[in-house]
């Protein structure tokens, strides 16, 4: 069976609408869990900061941005799994 190109079109934006919900609501628990985390992800992730970037405005080392990073990483995966 074909699928008229409109209602493919308007699967596909729903389906992205509720990938950016269940993103948001993750970040959102993850705020709930480490404030600074929710900082990270949207300094490194949305922003495109470097580590050392972020380590400047958050007045930490670079390492705590990384151990930071890694650890909103694998909340974020589990909230989203």
């Amino acid at each position: 069976m074909h699928v008229p190109l409109d209602a493919q079109l308007a699967d596909n934006l729903r389906a992205g609408e509720d990938e950016v919900i269940q993103v948001n609501d993750a970040i959102e628990a993850l705020k709930g869990e480490d404030p600074r985390l929710v900082q990270v992800v949207e300094m490194r992730y949305f922003a495109g900061m470097s580590e050392q970037e972020i380590a400047e405005v958050l007045g930490v080392t670079d390492r705590t941005v990384r151990r930071d990073w890694e650890k909103a990483r694998l909340l974020l995966a589990s909230l989203l799994s």
